[in-house]
Order: structure tokens, then C-alpha cells, then sequence
């Protein structure tokens, strides 16, 4: 039996949990029975380490909705790959790949859902309603998700799978060589605590709530170490804090990371300061690693941290409350062995190899007609 052609379309595939997700999932599912490819809107980071890891991608570079020509390019090239499955990621790439796949004829289409956005944007769910006929499930990345988007859409149960997330659990070990290199090479005193925010740098992720809580806790004279590891739209906004030493120059801007393995290591806890998340990945790497955190109380975060057990959670847009919550995780080192040791047994349930076992058993029913 030949293998079932699986096609991946995401927006971008710049940094973000998204894409990282879509290059976890897409070079594992290779082998006999999936022959796996990404296509994406637009390139980035991501394109080249899936080409290095063997996976065929192909980059339409679309240049705005209304790039015509390039989108048609899309519905040949699922012809011409005689794709069986087209899986999509993120709202446009779904646009995109919804309308191209019912052009080229394309057997069963998915489409993975990954935030319950807070923003209004109806037309989002009133577009989900019109074409759900063309999509046969839609993935959520967590309960939370799948909740928020069913009751705004008023789609049946039925259409809905939940698919978590999932990370190479074991291979977020405290690397003490790392550790001791990166810690040194920032200047972090021994025995200082050290927190890291992990993410991209933008509006939802919630960058500005941090940047406010530790200019609170430094005019307070109780400044925090804190690593930055990310890039995006507010990254002037954080270099601009850091060069001013707004907060008494304890903040470290470290730009994108392509592996954070080295950051976790070097750090005692996460800040996860998002005002909406679906399935944090950078929350499961921290776990993975054994560290507590402190994050917002919002959807997709409650699903995978236990407040009080592997995180403190604070309502999000609110600085003080992350910073006094930061400042006890500083302040308590039981506090942070007994949280961290309860997230690293609590990372075993959301494993790569979960994720990818999941997706095959989805694939493998749609293509049996169940």
C-alpha cells in the first residue's frame, strides 16, 4: 500500500510555537505509511532546518490576500503531489488552503486551531461556519481552545479533536555545562535567581506586562535577574527598556534562540506573561526542563499548569501581580524545587511521541473513511 501523502500549509514559517510545532510533527511522521511536506505562505526560519531534517518544503511567497497567482500555485502544487491530506495551520494558511484544496481536489482536509484569541474577530468563526463542510475535523490544541472556538463557531462536538502539543520531553535535561557557560556569559552572580521569558516578542504573548512589572519591582529596589529570548514586532520596545536600564540593567535581550535548551537550563524559573495562549510550547519546554513558573490564568495555559502544584498564575495585563509572584519564586527556593519537580513529572503527558501517535490515528481514520 503506498504511503498517505500529508501536506502541512502554515502562514509562515517563522519563529513561533506554531511553526516549531508544524517542524516537530512534520519530521517525525516520515516513514512507510506517511509521506510528509510542508507548505507554507510565507518562508523563515523553519524552511531551512525542515530541509536539513529531509522534509520537502515549499515556500509559495505570497505577498498579501489578494496574490492570486501564487495561491492558485498552491492548488497545483496539491495536484501535482496528488496530496491526500491537507492540514492547516493558523487562520490564513486555513483561507488559503480551503479554497486551493477544493480546486485541486483534494480528499480530506484538517485544520489545527492553536489560541482562543481574545481579540473580536467574528468573521473568523462566521468563515468557519461557511466552509465546514470542506474541513472534515478541526485539531485544538487544548480543551480551552476547543471550547472557546465551538461556542463561538456553533459547530458540533463532532467535528472536533483535541491533539495537545507535545515536545522531546527527554531531551530538556539540566545541562550543567550550559548552565554555567550562558550564566557566566551574561553575568549573573552565583547564586543569583535567574528568570526567562521564552517567546515571541508581540502584543499576545504580553512582553509589555513584563517589562512593566520589572520597572515596578527595580523601583522598588527588588530588581530580578531575567533573560529575554525572542524577537517579533515589540522587539524595539525591549531593546529600547534594556539600553535605558529601566530595570537596573538586570534584563538580558538574548534576540531569537532556535534552541532554548541551553536558556532552560541556565534559568530557575518561566514568565509567561500572554494575555491568550492555546497550547504554550515554550510552557511544556519549561516543564520539561523542571521548572516552576509564572504565568497569566488564561485559556491553554490552565490546561497544562496546576496552579499552586507546577506554576503560581496571575490574572494577565496585571504587573504588579506578576511581579509579586516572580518575587516569591525569587524569594523561596523550596517553593521553586517543590513546583519544579511537580512540572517535570507533569511534561511526561504531553510528549512528542503523544502528539505524532495522535495525528497518525487521525490521518489513518479519515483515510478509512471513519
Amino acid at each position: 500500500m503506498p504511503p498517505t501523502r500529508v501536506c502541512q500549509l502554515i502562514t509562515e514559517l517563522g519563529p513561533g510555537g506554531a511553526e516549531r510545532s508544524v517542524y516537530e510533527l512534520s519530521r517525525r511522521l516520515g516513514g512507510r505509511r506517511f509521506a510528509v511536506q510542508v507548505a507554507a505562505l510565507r518562508g523563515g526560519v523553519f524552511a531551512d532546518r525542515l530541509t536539513e531534517a529531509g522534509v520537502k518544503v515549499t515556500v509559495l511567497g505570497v505577498r498579501g490576500k489578494w496574490d492570486l497567482p501564487k495561491l492558485a500555485g498552491l492548488a497545483g502544487m496539491l495536484r501535482r503531489e496528488r496530496i491526500d491530506i491537507l492540514h492547516t495551520h493558523l487562520f490564513h494558511a486555513d483561507l488559503a488552503g480551503r479554497a486551493a484544496s477544493y480546486f485541486a481536489g483534494t480528499p480530506h482536509l484538517v485544520h489545527t486551531v492553536r489560541t482562543a484569541e481574545a481579540r473580536f474577530r467574528p468573521w473568523q468563526f462566521a468563515f468557519a461556519r461557511l466552509l465546514a463542510r470542506r474541513c472534515e475535523r478541526i485539531v485544538c490544541v487544548s480543551p480551552s481552545v476547543r471550547s472557546h472556538h465551538a461556542r463561538k463557531s456553533g459547530l458540533p462536538a463532532s467535528r472536533y479533536t483535541v491533539i495537545p502539543n507535545g515536545v522531546d520531553v527527554s531531551s530538556f535535561g539540566r545541562d550543567q555545562e550550559a548552565r554555567d557557560r550562558l550564566r557566566q556569559q551574561w553575568g549573573i552572580e552565583p547564586g543569583r535567581v535567574l528568570g526567562a521569558y521564552v517567546g515571541r516578542l508581540s502584543h499576545e504573548k504580553g512582553i509589555d506586562t513584563l517589562l512593566a512589572a520589572m520597572r515596578t519591582l527595580a523601583a522598588k529596589g527588588r530588581a530580578a535577574d531575567m533573560v529575554i529570548a525572542g524577537d517579533g514586532p515589540l522587539g524595539a520596545t525591549v531593546r529600547q527598556f534594556v539600553s535605558s536600564g529601566q530595570g537596573e540593567r538586570r534584563v538580558r535581550w538574548l534576540g531569537f534562540v532556535p534552541d532554548v535548551r541551553g536558556v532552560l537550563s541556565a534559568a530557575d524559573f518561566l514568565v509567561m506573561p500572554s494575555r491568550w495562549e492555546g497550547c504554550p510550547v515554550a510552557l511544556v519546554e519549561a516543564m520539561a526542563a523542571g521548572l516552576p513558573a509564572v504565568a497569566s490564568r488564561v485559556a491553554g495555559v490552565v490546561d497544562l499548569a496546576v496552579e499552586g502544584r507546577t506554576a503560581l498564575l496571575v490574572p494577565p495585563e496585571d504587573p504588579t501581580a506578576l511581579g509579586e509572584a516572580m518575587r516569591r519564586l525569587i524569594d523561596d527556593a523550596g517553593l521553586r524545587a517543590r513546583l519544579g519537580a511537580a512540572a517535570s513529572q507533569r511534561a511526561g503527558e504531553f510528549s512528542i511521541e503523544a502528539t505524532v501517535a495522535a495525528h497518525e490515528h487521525l490521518y489513518d481514520s479519515l483515510v478509512a473513511g471513519q
